[in-house]
């Protein structure tokens, strides 16, 4: 589980992909955008969320998606209110740490 200041996310995985459940409030610091080579493919469960994808900014209400390509720079911040959401990933190496619980992958 990461648990930082204003964010707590469990992370999942399958044979090929990862989802990520996420709980951000707002009070979380602001992230400075990033890219990564996978594309994300967001689902936002409750609350509000605004995106920022490659400088434009995208607002989300429940069950509102948005699908971000591989390489373009995003942040997110939640909007007055907590906010949940499922983030869908290809399988990421850099995440496999996050998801050691799983004992069927080798895990602890």
């Amino acid at each position: 589980m990461r648990d930082e200041e204003g964010i707590r996310q469990v992370v999942f995985r399958g044979m090929d992909q990862m989802v990520g459940f996420t709980v951000i409030e707002p009070d979380k610091p602001d992230a400075e955008p990033h890219t990564h080579p996978w594309e994300q493919v967001n689902v936002l469960a409750e609350g509000r969320l605004d995106f920022l994808v490659d400088g434009e900014r995208v607002s989300l209400e429940p069950y509102d998606a948005l699908a971000i390509p591989p390489g373009v720079e995003h942040t997110s911040r939640s909007v007055g209110e907590h906010a949940v959401l499922f983030a869908f990933w290809p399988l990421r190496e850099d995440r496999l740490d996050a998801t050691a619980y799983q004992t069927e992958f080798g895990g602890e």
